[in-house]
């Protein structure tokens, strides 16, 4: 018989094996891929966005190979069924749909200030960016990562540290996820690279841990979905400098983060 402490030590060594083994099998695949992409088919970024693609969805890759040891009592019908059978809280999803497009819009108008050019010529949502770009979008990141990120690990590590703290941890560990896209597919070298890193990581990091705190309202997986899938998807309709928007983005995030901690703390308080 396992005692309690037995199991929680087994979760936890669990957690820990799927966080290496996810890092480790997204670096083997990036590595092993982009080097076909680049040799075979000339590194073309129609070749690039398929190993994007691919490799995107090793969290889930990961999560199905240990999926007997993390749910040893379940199927894996089973836990798609819990995790999209809660009902969809339609308020959030609008809520959080509109903090992302004012978010995009103030980042884009940023651009433009800075540039001294108007905001419609930094978008771009003609018929030949939005049909590919709702593509290969929808077979990316978020569907590609939530299962992994929010579907297991969100929940494993807030039953150990707490809504917030869970929240904050995987939002950390999501955002470092992406470190080798930041050396290999970003163009930038140098000081641009060191402030697109720290401005990345702040954005994503900040993005985890809202996503963390609608999920724990919401125990419905196509929320995770959704907010990872709006960043992307607006994201790719600005024409304007990765870099000035990233940037803006980290701002922003941050403080609609923080904004998101001061409203769980208040309901919190009030019961």
């Amino acid at each position: 018989m396992i005692s309690s402490m037995e199991l929680k030590m087994k979760k936890t060594n669990y957690m820990f094996q799927y966080m290496v083994y996810t890092y480790g099998l997204f670096a083997l695949l990036l590595i092993v891929l982009g080097g076909i992409g680049t040799i075979l088919f000339n590194g073309t970024p129609l070749v690039m966005k398929w190993v994007v693609s691919i490799t995107a969805w090793t969290p889930t890759y990961v999560f199905l190979l240990m999926f007997k040891k993390l749910y040893p009592d379940s199927t894996l019908k089973e836990f798609y069924k819990n995790a999209f059978r809660k009902k969809i809280n339609i308020r959030l999803l609008a809520t959080t749909t509109l903090i992302q497009t004012i978010i995009f819009l103030l980042s884009v108008y940023m651009i433009s200030v800075q540039n001294g050019v108007s905001v419609f010529s930094l978008l771009n949502f003609s018929y030949e960016v939005i049909i590919p770009t709702l593509f290969i979008i929808l077979i990316q990141g978020p569907t590609g990562e939530e299962t992994g990120w929010r579907g297991y690990l969100q929940p494993a590590i807030e039953e150990k540290y707490g809504v917030v703290k869970g929240s904050l941890i995987v939002g950390l560990i999501w955002a470092f996820w992406h470190a080798p896209i930041w050396f290999l597919g970003t163009g930038y070298y140098g000081t641009e690279l060191l402030k697109y890193i720290i401005v990345f990581f702040i954005s994503i990091a900040s993005l985890g841990f809202i996503i963390g705190l609608c999920y724990h309202y919401c125990k419905n997986l196509f929320i995770p979905i959704w907010m990872h899938f709006v960043l992307n998807f607006l994201s790719q309709t600005c024409t304007g400098s990765q870099l000035d928007m990233v940037t803006w983005y980290a701002v922003f995030y941050l403080i609609t983060a923080i904004g998101f901690a001061l409203y769980h703390k208040l309901r919190l308080r009030k019961g």
